[in-house]
């Protein structure tokens, strides 16, 4: 829970900004330039392709507004409902781990998980096979969890831990290693505490770099876009002005 505080703390401010150069470009495209369309309709003039652009847009969202909110809330059910079901659920997990800047992170708590709270049911007692069933429903992510079945299957078999751990590929080397090294010390517990140590520390870093990283982006977007609103606007405005004189 903690962690997962501090990863939604550090995602406030850019989704704040976003929220608000939302509501901004809204307020532009449906307050601002269909004030200024009246203007342009008094000059017989040939408007700037984007200018005629973003003038369809406006009318776009001043006609069909229930349009959109429409498809906001059923794409928002649809996609709610399709994640509910199994293979549903299975795709959007994978994608969470393969998503580009993100999907690292993803991992990264998921493995910080597994190693914290295996290592405090093996410390306190139960029985590994019993521990990494309780395990495996913590990690936030069903190909994970089969990883960890997988792994439970191979050691009812003999295996070790960190051998059905290593041929999936979803556990960095480091992990599996230290975990092999723990198995064969009889110190897999002080391991696996190591391994959320560690990786906890690589999530508070991450978090801080995509934080530094989306701000800039965002204030470039916000920024950007509403240049661009602007542009189309004053451009034939200026236009005009030279006309008149």
């Amino acid at each position: 829970v903690a962690l997962r505080n501090k990863v939604y703390a550090a995602m406030a401010y850019p989704a704040f900004m976003l929220f608000v150069g939302s509501i901004m470009m809204w307020i532009m495209l449906v307050v601002v330039v269909p004030k200024v369309m009246h203007i342009f309709e008094s000059f017989d003039q040939v408007l700037p392709w984007y200018t005629r652009v973003l003038i369809g847009v406006s009318n776009f969202i001043q006609g069909y507004w229930w349009l959109l909110i429409l498809l906001v809330v059923f794409g928002t059910w649809g996609f709610v409902a399709w994640r509910r079901r199994p293979a549903g659920r299975a795709t959007w997990d994978a994608f969470k781990l393969n998503v580009p800047l993100f999907g690292r992170l993803v991992r990264l708590i998921a493995v910080s998980r597994f190693a914290r709270t295996l290592s405090t049911l093996l410390a306190s007692g139960v029985p590994i096979m019993k521990a990494l069933d309780i395990t495996k429903f913590v990690l936030g992510n069903v190909r994970l969890l089969k990883v960890v079945e997988e792994a439970r299957d191979s050691i009812r078999e003999g295996e070790s831990i960190a051998e059905p751990l290593a041929r999936s590929g979803k556990f960095d080397p480091i992990v599996t290693h230290m975990i092999a090294i723990g198995e064969k010390s009889g110190q897999l517990e002080e391991m696996l505490v190591t391994v959320a140590e560690a990786y906890d520390a690589q999530v508070e870093a991450r978090v801080s770099t995509l934080t530094a990283l989306l701000e800039p982006v965002m204030i470039l977007f916000m920024g950007g876009s509403q240049g661009l609103i602007i542009l189309a606007i004053m451009s034939p405005l200026m236009r005009m002005n030279q006309f008149v004189q």
